[in-house]
């Protein structure tokens, strides 16, 4: 993977930046450089960076004088050696394959920027949030009119949930406008987005947008101070859309561009008792809990084994919109490789028989599974089609083996696979496991 610069900007932030800092250090990503800009910070945040900056290398903690969230920004950009750019607030924090998915995307699908889905968390509230339905390429033209019906929503303004190129940034000196105050992030997206051909949407979250009480959020809410700053950034707005589009467009489309002025946000809340709002933790329904006490046995192990290949599916369901027990079945149909009826599939994965029936009913439905009756068999078979997930549960596979064997020679990965095999012919052996 291509290293990958990720700034963040710290300004009096003691009381959040571990869980920044850490969630960022905790990415199965393997070429990541962080860079904390501590932006004459009064409190102990200066430092926090340092100490983590002296205690892994791929930590660079910088201090300057006090000059705003855009100041810091820029100093980060001039500081970057990655190939990639990705940014994160200190009030916030990535999920655990944030910027992983973000570069195999972009890199799967040579585009100039990806853009994901995020986490917005409200309290103990969460919901998942993405203003574009479906993933895939898309051009700037396409992009622009997306952002036309909802000019105002975090997803298209704010930088976290996106993943820049350095080449494009460096070549056209793409920087944080220091002069505004208000949509700075906005003006960079849409100054960036002028030199982009293709824009991967990725349909999974990157990010945990926690929203901070007294912040321009909440101010947005009054129409009056919405209107009297967005006037600021208009201009920036209406010449974007001049540029992408030729006279003709642009004129078309113009009474909807200055509807900006009077749109909210649709994506800054996350309301209990709505649809689609959970309590925060539950997104992750694999979330790892581990004790020290715990040991190292080898029932501990399996333990953490189970949980990361459940939250490694999880993330797909998410992606595709789909339930964590179709991921279940797809994956054990994929390492079958051969017809597997629905008795089979729910006593393999664990999934109760109206659940697993309701689960396959789906999937075929779906075309992601086909029946394949065995000859001589009453009971109908299933197996995996020919679709894109096969790539992805054959490439989760491959994170997971990663994580397990990280830092390991290839002939102790041969060992670990020995003895692995081994324990499996005892289990089967003492369970009466059918062949």
């Amino acid at each position: 993977m291509e290293k990958v610069s990720i700034i963040v900007p710290v300004y009096n932030g003691a009381k959040v930046l571990k869980r920044c800092v850490d969630s960022i250090l905790k990415q199965d990503a393997e070429n990541i450089e962080l860079i904390l800009v501590n932006d004459g910070s009064s409190d102990q945040s200066g430092a926090i960076a340092k100490a983590y900056a002296a205690g892994d290398a791929r930590v660079r903690a910088i201090t300057k004088e006090n000059g705003g969230v855009s100041s810091a920004r820029n100093r980060g950009i001039e500081e970057a050696s990655g190939k990639y750019i990705q940014f994160v607030d200190v009030d916030d924090w990535l999920p655990m394959e944030s910027t992983k998915l973000l570069v195999r995307e972009m890199e799967n699908t040579g585009a100039d920027m990806v853009i994901g889905d995020f986490y917005r968390v409200v309290e103990e509230n969460i919901s998942q949030k993405g203003s574009i339905d479906k993933g895939g390429i898309i051009d700037k033209k396409q992009y622009a009119d997306a952002m036309m019906r909802a000019p105002a929503d975090l997803y298209y303004g704010v930088l976290w949930n996106k993943l820049y190129r350095r080449d494009l940034i460096d070549q056209y000196h793409i920087r944080m406008d220091e002069r505004v105050s208000y949509s700075e992030d906005m003006i960079f997206n849409l100054e960036y987005l002028l030199h982009t051909d293709k824009i991967a949407v990725l349909k999974a979250p990157v990010y945990y947008y926690i929203r901070t009480k007294g912040s321009l959020v909440e101010q947005n809410m009054n129409l009056n101070s919405a209107v009297r700053m967005k006037k600021s950034v208009i201009g920036y707005y209406n010449q974007f859309y001049k540029s992408v589009f030729d006279e003709r467009g642009y004129q078309e489309r113009l009474p909807i561009i200055y509807g900006y002025l009077l749109s909210f946000s649709t994506d800054a809340l996350s309301i209990p008792f709505v649809p689609g709002t959970r309590k925060l933790g539950e997104e992750q329904s694999a979330d790892i809990h581990y004790s020290d006490q715990m040991g190292s046995s080898v029932m501990s192990a399996n333990y953490l084994s189970i949980r990361l290949i459940m939250r490694y599916m999880n993330t797909l369901a998410v992606r595709y919109s789909m339930e964590l027990n179709e991921v279940k079945i797809l994956y054990f149909l994929w390492k079958m490789g051969q017809p597997c009826s629905v008795s089979q599939i729910c006593l393999m994965t664990g999934i109760s028989q109206i659940a697993g029936t309701m689960a396959v009913a789906k999937l075929l439905a779906a075309g992601m599974i086909l029946r394949n009756r065995k000859e001589g068999e009453r009971r109908e078979h299933f197996i995996l089609a020919e679709t894109e997930m096969q790539k992805e549960l054959a490439q989760m596979e491959k994170d997971y083996e990663m994580i397990c064997f990280e830092g390991m020679e290839e002939s102790e990965k041969e060992i670990c696979r020995q003895y692995l095999g081994s324990i499996s012919d005892n289990i089967r052996k003492h369970i009466g496991v059918n062949e």
